[in-house]
């Protein structure tokens, strides 16, 4: 299962420490080219998540991405639907799930 990283913290955290790329590959003990590839896609397993977090001693929820961020990435249509209605003024919102609703009920009859 791979994680989704916050790449400009990850670049802070590195950055803060002065610390270069391949000094921090040495420090958490995985390869180069995996922090590379971390800070420029985000994406990274579990364990190297966790030498990560160990070498900066921090918790994975530090450089997690947030939640809302998560939600936007899920699958495509549903991240989609979520994205807009998250856009929506509440009132909007409110009036999109009761005309749904009332769709919903009349088929059901």
């Amino acid at each position: 299962m791979e994680m989704e990283l916050n790449i400009d913290k990850l670049k802070q955290l590195r950055e803060s420490k002065a610390w270069s790329q391949s000094h921090l590959a040495e420090v958490a003990g995985i390869s180069l080219r995996t922090i590379q590839r971390v800070e420029k896609n985000g994406i990274a397993s579990p364990e190297s998540v966790k030498a990560i977090c160990g070498s900066y001693g921090i918790e994975a929820r530090d450089i997690l991405k947030n939640e809302t961020e998560q939600n936007i990435t899920e699958s495509a249509p549903l991240s989609a639907i979520k994205l807009k209605i998250s856009r929506l003024p509440i009132k909007h919102t409110i009036i999109a799930f009761s005309v749904a609703f009332i769709i919903a009920y009349i088929l059901t009859l």
